[in-house]
């Protein structure tokens, strides 16, 4: 059971299922994680590495299609689950970046 099917929806946006490559950048790391699903205030990452609640960093997701801008956001870690050697992090975004 990973953290995405674990937490009770509780919250006034759907997720959207995205299992998409993203970048986290906190401080000098830079982390290749799957964003496992993706909502108005947050998301849900997947990565080996760990991550510690209360971490900030700035996450990317590429866009594959000229229509969809990348998403580029502040945020920061508010839950985590390990599940099979695989850690997952629900994250608040805080801020939209250009």
């Amino acid at each position: 059971m990973n953290l995405a099917n674990a937490y009770e929806e509780k919250r006034d946006f759907i997720r959207m299922r995205v299992e998409s490559p993203l970048t986290l950048t906190m401080g000098d790391r830079t982390i290749e994680c799957i964003c496992i699903d993706l909502s108005g205030t947050g998301m849900c990452i997947e990565t080996r590495e760990v991550l510690n609640v209360g971490d900030e960093g700035v996450a990317f997701i590429p866009s594959y299609q000229n229509q969809f801008a990348p998403l580029n956001a502040c945020i920061t870690i508010k839950r985590h689950m390990e599940d099979g050697g695989l850690n997952y992090y629900g994250a608040e975004i805080i801020e939209l970046l250009g």
